[in-house]
């Protein structure tokens, strides 16, 4: 759900083969291939091309688009045709496939697990300014899935890389960079506190969390 994060999947999407739209009634599924797509940022729409000639779509039905990059799906209901074209504004939610290479361990709420978090936009890891302490939902080797509040979102905004520097009370010796690669709401309600909304973190870590420390972390 997260802006950010769907435009990166267009822009990745837009440069493979193998994207398709497809349209269902009750005379089956119609699959249309899409021969190219872009993104126009002033208007921020989506524009696909494709065989109009070939292929015809019923204007009153919802279209479905799949995209080869992680095997992504998005509906759009809402869409007006060009010749040989079809311009629809970005989709709100899209479902994509995630590669996890890593097995995870997932915590319950009472367990009270937490990192710490600190900004890396323009500084070094010796030289960090604003710091954050996030619940931890799971981790594995390559992320960590986080509750973040609600009102912690600008953080979020102005900090897509971060620095993880320390796992419960354990500092690190060298803090570990991490990606922000996905924010939603599917929060597991035992994490909600009252009159507060939070939001689920996906951090992507570059490099790895100490061993030992890690070890530690999940008992």
């Amino acid at each position: 759900m997260e802006y950010r994060e769907i435009l990166r999947i267009l822009q990745r999407s837009s440069a493979t083969s193998g994207n398709i739209l497809w349209q269902s009634s009750v005379l089956g599924k119609n699959i249309i291939p899409i021969h190219f797509f872009e993104i126009d940022f002033i208007s921020r729409e989506i524009v696909l091309k494709y065989d109009d000639e070939t292929f015809g779509l019923d204007l009153d039905l919802p279209i479905y688009i799949k995209l080869s990059y992680r095997e992504t799906i998005f509906k759009v209901a809402v869409f007006r045709k060009g010749p040989g074209s079809l311009h629809f504004i970005f989709p709100e939610l899209v479902k994509t496939q995630e590669f996890r290479k890593s097995n995870r361990t997932t915590f319950k709420p009472n367990q009270d697990k937490f990192v710490t978090l600190k900004s890396a936009l323009n500084h070094g890891p010796k030289d960090l300014a604003s710091e954050l302490k996030v619940a931890v939902i799971d981790v594995s080797e390559s992320g960590l899935g986080l509750v973040f509040s609600e009102n912690n979102r600008n953080f979020l905004k102005n900090n897509r890389i971060l620095w993880i520097t320390t796992l419960q009370h354990q500092n690190l010796d060298t803090p570990v960079i991490a990606e922000v690669v996905y924010i939603n709401s599917d929060v597991d309600s035992g994490f909600h506190h009252k009159r507060q909304k939070n939001l689920k973190v996906g951090l992507k870590i570059s490099g790895s969390l100490p061993e030992d420390i890690l070890s530690h972390f999940i008992q």
